[in-house]
């Protein structure tokens, strides 16, 4: 089982702040709720929180002072900022202090789980590794690059020859039929059959019968029915 994760909630609303601890309340995740941004700034060096969730207009430091103050610290965690839906938000003051996205109250709380589930479990993932840098030329292969792009270019005359292409083979004379009569056809194909084998044949009866079955019985309903349909 993984460590439980704490979300530092910083909101002037009662009602909100229950609502919020009732959410996670059957979660890995607990809550601590505070009333003003005072309090949150206050108490963020305690309480180390894995994910901060402000809202935007409450007493003191609004949510996007407390977002900017979070994400300038020595340890940056995210932070979704609260609104609600009749309050005035500032979309582009929310980028400019590096929020994670914004929650809007009322708000389900299935999707606030999922969200906040999300942002932990994306903080929590290793940053890439930087490629390793080239390692610096060999001083002994550049001076021979040198040598070669200074040295004069080969004379035609010193040249290797390119070998001739080979001659392509003459194509194989095709077999004469002419004169062939449907009896010496029905002949060949006879002795081509007798060569085969017995599980080469049996192969061949699995492929063929089943269709052959199939019509069989089609014809034999279509009949039945016609059957059935005619005045006795």
């Amino acid at each position: 089982m993984t460590a439980p994760r704490t979300i530092l909630l910083a909101d002037d609303s009662v009602t909100i702040r229950k609502v919020v601890e009732l959410t996670f309340s059957d979660t890995n995740i607990r809550v601590l709720s505070v009333g003003s941004g005072h309090e949150a700034l206050d108490r963020m060096s305690e309480v180390r929180p894995d994910l901060v969730l402000a809202d935007v207009v409450m007493p003191g430091p609004s949510g996007y002072d407390v977002c900017r103050a979070v994400k300038s610290s020595p340890r940056p965690v995210p932070v979704l900022l609260l609104t609600g839906a009749f309050e005035p938000f500032d979309a582009a003051q929310a980028e400019a202090c590096g929020s994670d996205g914004t929650v809007t109250k009322p708000f389900d709380s299935r999707s606030l789980v999922e969200r906040v589930e999300e942002l932990l479990a994306r903080a929590g993932r290793p940053k890439p590794k930087a490629a390793p840098a080239p390692a610096p030329p060999d001083d002994d292969l550049e001076e021979m690059f040198d040598a070669l792009a200074e040295a004069p270019p080969a004379s035609p005359a010193a040249a290797a020859p390119s070998p001739e292409p080979a001659p392509e083979p003459a194509p194989r004379p095709m077999p004469a039929v002419a004169g062939l009569t449907e009896g010496d056809i029905d002949a060949i194909a006879r002795a081509v059959v007798a060569r085969l084998s017995d599980r080469v044949l049996r192969e061949i009866a699995w492929d063929v019968v089943p269709d052959l079955a199939e019509v069989i019985v089609r014809e034999r309903l279509q009949e039945l029915e016609r059957g059935e349909r005619e005045p006795r």
